[in-house]
């Protein structure tokens, strides 16, 4: 409030907002932070195209990626495969999963 007070031209202290907050019975939005996580994969494999990436046929080097979005009741599980030669996607798989409490 102090900043959007100052752009308009007042000049306020955060104890002056947070009087006027108060008074006009406002509470401002307060996101909770994430906890770190020191979560560690329980396989690693090995990294076998070590920066090579170069493919001369197709089907030979794919790589892939796994990702999750929420939208507040469900995790829906994203995977893409590409394949290198072609750098088109050569798979797309969407899974819907409900995540259990214990992962």
């Amino acid at each position: 409030m102090v900043t959007e007070l100052g752009e308009i031209g007042h000049l306020v202290i955060h104890k002056k907002a947070w009087l006027l907050m108060e008074d006009l019975d406002i509470q401002s939005v307060i996101c909770r932070k994430r906890k770190v996580s020191n979560y560690t994969p329980s396989v690693v494999y090995p990294n076998r195209l070590k920066r090579k990436f170069h493919a001369t046929a197709p089907q030979q080097k794919m790589v892939t990626d796994i990702t999750y979005i929420s939208d507040r009741t469900n995790f829906h599980y994203l995977s893409v495969i590409q394949d290198l030669l072609t750098t088109r996607l050569s798979l797309g798989n969407y899974l819907q999963e409900m995540m259990c409490s214990s992962c």
